[in-house]
C-alpha cells in the first residue's frame, strides 16, 4: 500500500475571477475547493487511478474534520492525527484571467512533541511492499529533521520512500537512502544556490543529489517537462504534454502519483516517468487536482523519455 504523509494539510479554496485588481471588490462566480497539502495530493490522485492508499498526517479543527471528510469521499482512506486545539489552515489561490496565480498561504497550527510522535507510531505497521511518501513543508513547531527521522524508523523494513520536500529537510533526508526524490528545478538550484536554465545543468545536480544518498531523482521542469537521474547512471528526461495551463497547483504533487502508478504498471523508471509527466500535465490542465481518466487519457501524449 502507499501511505502518504502531509504535516501540514489545508482546505485549497480556488477561485478564478473573471477580473482581479489588487485593491478593489473582486467577484467571483464559482470556486473550486478540496483538501490540499502535498501528501493529500498525491493521496487524491492515487484514489482516482484506483491505488489504493492511506493518507497520514496531522489536522486540527473544523477545517481539519473537513480535510478528512474530503479526503474519504474522494475515495481515500484516512488516518490523521487529530489536535484538540488551533484549526488547520484554508490556502486561498487566486487564480487571474492572464493565467497569473496568486497564493495566499496559511502557517497552520502549533503542533506539539505527543501530536508527532503519535503520527510516529502510526508508520511501525509498514513494511515489505509498502510505499511511503512524504511530502510538502514542515511547520515550524515540528523538528526540521522529521522526515529523516521517519525513515530511520523504517530502516531495514523493505519500504520504498518518496520525499517531495525542501532545503535543509530533503538534505536531512539523503542519507537515508530514499528510493525517489522530487524537487522542481528552483527549489534545486535554491539547494545549491544556482540558477537553473536547461536540463544539463539539471543534470548535473541532480546527480549531486544522488552522490549524497538518492537513489533515483526526478526534476520537474514545468512546462518543459521532466528529467530523472538514476543511481545506476541513468539519465532520462522526458518532454511535458502540450496545452493550455489551467493552473499549476498540484502538478508536481500529481507527478509523484503519476510515477508511482505509472511503476506500478509496468515496474520501470521510463514508464515511471511518462506517466508522472502525463500526471502532471493533467493536473495543470485542470481546475484542483486531475482525475485519473484524464491522466489515462494524455498519456498517449507524453513523450517517450529518451536517454540524456
Amino acid at each position: 500500500m502507499v501511505y502518504t504523509v502531509t504535516l501540514n494539510p489545508a482546505i485549497d479554496y480556488i477561485v478564478s475571477p473573471a477580473k482581479f485588481s489588487a485593491g478593489e471588490i473582486n467577484r467571483y462566480q464559482k470556486a473550486v475547493y478540496g483538501p490540499g497539502g502535498k501528501g493529500a495530493n498525491v493521496s487524491l490522485l492515487l484514489s482516482s487511478l484506483g491505488v489504493r492508499n492511506r493518507a497520514l498526517g496531522i489536522c486540527a479543527g473544523f477545517s481539519g474534520g473537513e480535510i478528512v471528510r474530503l479526503l474519504e469521499e474522494r475515495g481515500c482512506e484516512t488516518d490523521f492525527v487529530r489536535m484538540p486545539q488551533g484549526h488547520s489552515r484554508i490556502n486561498v489561490k487566486v487564480c487571474a484571467p492572464d493565467g497569473e496565480e496568486t497564493d495566499l498561504n496559511g502557517d497552520g497550527p502549533d503542533t506539539p512533541p505527543e501530536a508527532v510522535e503519535e503520527l510516529l507510531q502510526k508508520l511501525d505497521g509498514l513494511g515489505e511492499g509498502d510505499t511511503l511518501v512524504l511530502a510538502g513543508s514542515i511547520p515550524g513547531s515540528v523538528p526540521g529533521d522529521i522526515y529523516a527521522a521517519m525513515l530511520r524508523r523504517l530502516e531495514g523494513r523493505g519500504v520504498l520512500a518518496v520525499v517531495d520536500a525542501t532545503g535543509e529537510a530533503l538534505r536531512c533526508v539523503l542519507p537515508c537512502r530514499p528510493f525517489l526524490v522530487k524537487p522542481n528545478s528552483d527549489e534545486l538550484g535554491e539547494l545549491f544556490g544556482v540558477e537553473i536554465p536547461d536540463v544539463g545543468t539539471a543534470k548535473e545536480y541532480a546527480k549531486l543529489l544522488v552522490r549524497e544518498g538518492a537513489r533515483n531523482v526526478v526534476v520537474s521542469m514545468g512546462d518543459k517537462g521532466a528529467l530523472l537521474v538514476g543511481e545506476t547512471g541513468q539519465s532520462l528526461f522526458c518532454r511535458t504534454v502540450r496545452g493550455e495551463a489551467v493552473s499549476t497547483v498540484g502538478a508536481g504533487d500529481s507527478l509523484v502519483a503519476g510515477f508511482l502508478y505509472g511503476y506500478g504498471l509496468h515496474g520501470t523508471l521510463q514508464g515511471a516517468l511518462q506517466w508522472g509527466v502525463a500526471a502532471g500535465a493533467a493536473t495543470a490542465f485542470s481546475k484542483g487536482i486531475a482525475s485519473g481518466d484524464a491522466v489515462k487519457a494524455l498519456y498517449p501524449r507524453a513523450g517517450n523519455p529518451s536517454p540524456i
